[in-house]
This record gives C-alpha cells, structure tokens and sequence, in this order.
C-alpha cells in the first residue's frame, strides 16, 4: 500500500517491532525508557488485536519519519507495551548560530 510517496510497510503483515526495524525506528518497552533516553512521547493508540497494533504502529511510526526528514527529531523511536503502541522521537540539538 502506498501513502503518499512512501510505501507502507503494514502490506506485508509486519509486526510492530518489525515496522520500526523497517523504519530505523528505536524500539521501548515502556514510556519511561524512551523519556529516561531522551525522547518526546508523542501519540498513544490502544488497539484492540494484534493486526490493529501494526496498523497503529504504522501510522505513527509514518509521522514519525516525516518529522526526521524535516530535520525536527534526530532519532524516532516505538513504544511497544502489551496493549498500546505510542511514538517517540529525540529532538534534534537545537543549532546556536555564529557570533
């Protein structure tokens, strides 16, 4: 499935750790390992079966990579819990300028 000029990588009946994998994505197992790393949460979605997670994973991790192409997060990551997949990603530095 294509969204936009990306290729989506649920058409493959990936796991959530696999999309991130995909995606050069960080992979947590809790929201506070990814704050303890540095990492902004962002959205949280809960589904409520296994493809639906992917699915969700997908969607944020998709977010996830437009914001490290635009230059606003150096790192993106995926919170994976049992129940719930949520996005992160780590800011980049923030550039002083010259003197």
């Amino acid at each position: 499935m294509t969204i936009g000029n990306r290729q989506s990588a649920i058409g493959n009946d990936m796991s959530p750790k696999e999309i991130a994998a995909y995606y050069d994505a960080k992979v947590f197992d809790s929201l506070d390992a990814a704050k303890v790393a540095g990492f902004v949460i962002t959205e949280t979605h809960e589904p409520r079966n296994v493809w639906n997670k992917a699915s969700a994973a997908n969607a944020i991790v998709l977010k996830l990579v437009d914001k490290r192409e635009s230059g606003e997060a150096e790192e993106i990551g995926l919170i994976i819990e049992a129940w719930r997949v949520t996005g992160c990603y780590k800011p980049s530095p923030i550039e002083e300028p010259a003197a």
